[in-house]
């Protein structure tokens, strides 16, 4: 999968990045000393991808706070962004570590994209299942 940024629908993106910001905002513990702009900024880079899903691959916005996407099959799914392949392992640190606090109920699937900020190109790096055994993400195999 590979997009660009600037082929979604600019306004459309827009409402919902600045809506998760503002709810992100509105708490300390969640704004961890960011401003409304920063905060903002991160939201559109990974609201990006959620909305390729939702245009383009036919998920479902899930709208609980906090919650992602619904895929094609109704399976939550946390969609993540990051900007190289070099940062995958932390990502899936900070996934699995999600995972173990069964609070969050966290979804099962993850969908990990790597963003270029200044080509707005985006591609999915790799699609990623709990498994249970190894108590981890695990990269889906195609």
């Amino acid at each position: 999968m590979r997009f660009n940024a600037r082929d979604l629908d600019a306004q459309t993106l827009l409402t919902r990045a600045r809506k998760e910001a503002t709810e992100i905002f509105s708490k300390e513990s969640t704004r961890r000393d960011r401003t409304l702009n920063t905060i903002t900024e991160t939201c559109l880079y990974g609201h990006s991808a959620e909305l390729y899903l939702i245009s383009q691959q036919g998920f479902k916005d899930d709208q609980r706070p906090y919650k992602d996407l619904y895929d094609t099959s109704g399976n939550s799914v946390e969609v993540k962004v990051t900007e190289g392949s070099y940062y995958v392992p932390y990502v899936l640190k900070r996934l699995n570590e999600a995972k173990q606090q069964t609070w969050r109920n966290f979804p099962d699937i993850a969908y990990i994209f790597i963003g270029d900020k200044k080509t707005y190109d985006y591609e999915l790096d790799g699609i990623y299942h709990w498994n249970e055994t190894l108590n981890r993400f695990t990269k889906q195999r195609n």
